[in-house]
């Protein structure tokens, strides 16, 4: 990074020098409910567990609502971290990954548990089991996913499948800080940051065509993170575009309808077997997304008022443990009585998630979510040092950073609409 302050001829060092300009969002209501959408989707799309084959309720959308939920965590991750680096002078990576963990881990710990506890006591333990659970703990499971023998022979046990996103996320959160420390700075130059991200968006699609034609392994492509990368590449690249305040404002109303409608054309027939996301169909959905993203945050287009609809935005801020749990949920229901009608187990279905869902949130995951943000107001607020004589004498950056004035992605901020600076749940895909 470069040194914030100047020097003068005298040597002595000058005033610093001011910190670099950089967009921050507020509470974003209609993300939350982008992702209440994305996550009612992907439940109603893996109702196949529970429901005979083929149905009009499942919706083979799963895969444009996954791919929302990357895009979406790219910007919101690349935001925030050129933001404390524009505001700081640095990024704290030990504070970074202790936020990401407190987030991510206790919800996903417990799924696992009781996922392993049920199928042990229902005598469903199989050899897949171990292996299930140390991919999905250590964060490889979509690697493991993918080196599958074939589509019907999923490596993955029971209750376990879904998990492969928080493992292809995750992957992002150990690598993406680095690059902004070392390479895509707030100080790189939009051009070419711009260049950098498009080329590695193009090399990803490029590779995963090439993959698609010589092997037709999707089952394979669709979890490797070096073939879905690109989505959260997008996502970071319009972060860098927003921050900067470069955004197109001429036309975004009009593209985010656009974006909405191709999305909502791509549910029926865009599916992970392909051809249509491997010959070019995830470029145009995370493009998409990407555009949908913005002009909810823009504020004039008038579709995100949906998105705003307080049953979307109140699933949007628990849909990390919504996703952590409907799977099991579905597997549970199959195993304990197959002779259910198939209203009485959908019924079953939400309300079992929904419940458990509830618990996480209010036993869990907010409470811990509430001290990560106390211990990350505490990293910005110096020591009041007095002085042997007279008044005590206030650090003036101290008095700035106050503990309601950070600027990380555990930030609680206020901005000039008094709404905090972090979107209220979580800033991952399915959580976030």
């Amino acid at each position: 990074m470069e040194d914030t302050s100047s020097t003068g001829d005298s040597g002595h060092p000058g005033p610093p020098a001011p910190p670099l300009q950089a967009r921050s969002f507020g509470d974003v209501p209609g993300w939350n409910g982008l992702r209440g959408v994305a996550v009612l989707i992907v439940f109603v799309a893996h109702m196949d567990v529970i429901l005979p084959i083929p149905t009009l309720l499942v919706i083979p959308g799963a895969t444009v609502s996954l791919d929302s939920f990357f895009v979406l965590s790219g910007f919101l991750i690349t935001a925030l971290l050129l933001k404390e680096q524009a505001r700081r002078g640095k990024i704290g990576i030990g504070p970074f990954y202790r936020r990401r963990a407190l987030r991510l881990l206790p919800a996903l710990y417990v799924v696992v548990l009781a996922n392993a506890l049920f199928a042990y006591f229902s005598h469903q333990w199989l050899h897949t089991e171990v292996p299930s659970i140390f991919s999905v703990v250590f964060y490889y499971s979509n690697y493991y996913s993918a080196s599958a023998a074939g589509p019907l022979s999923p490596k993955l046990a029971s209750g376990f499948q879904h998990l492969w996103s928080l493992s292809f996320e995750e992957q992002f959160y150990f690598i993406w800080p680095w690059l902004t420390i070392a390479l895509l700075t707030i100080r790189m130059r939009l051009r070419t940051v711009v260049i950098i991200l498009l080329s590695l968006i193009t090399i990803i699609a490029v590779h995963r065509y090439i993959s698609y034609e010589d092997s037709h392994r999707w089952w394979s492509l669709f979890y490797r993170t070096d073939t879905r990368a690109d989505s959260i590449l997008w996502g970071a690249l319009f972060a860098h575009i927003w921050v900067r305040g470069r955004e197109p404002k001429r036309g975004l109303v009009v593209a985010g309808w656009i974006a909405a409608t191709f999305l909502l054309a791509c549910l029926p027939f865009a599916t992970q077997e392909g051809p249509f996301v491997y010959w070019g169909g995830f470029i145009a959905i995370d493009f998409a997304c990407a555009v949908l993203i913005l002009a909810i945050l823009d504020g004039r287009w008038a579709g995100r008022h949906l998105f705003e609809l307080k049953p979307f935005v109140a699933l949007g801020v628990v849909s990390y443990a919504f996703y952590l749990w409907h799977l099991p949920v579905f597997f549970a229901i199959r195993f304990f009585d197959p002779h259910w009608n198939d209203v009485v187990r959908v019924v079953v279905a939400i309300v079992v998630t929904l419940s458990l869902t509830t618990l996480s949130w209010f036993l869990l995951e907010r409470p811990l979510m509430r001290w990560s943000k106390r211990l990350e107001a505490r990293r910005y607020v110096k020591p009041v040092v007095a002085p042997a004589v007279g008044p005590q004498a206030v650090d003036p950056e101290a008095a700035s950073a106050s503990p309601g004035s950070t600027c990380s992605d555990g930030a609680t901020e206020r901005t000039g609409h008094g709404r905090s600076a972090e979107p209220s749940g979580s800033i991952e895909g399915p959580s976030s």
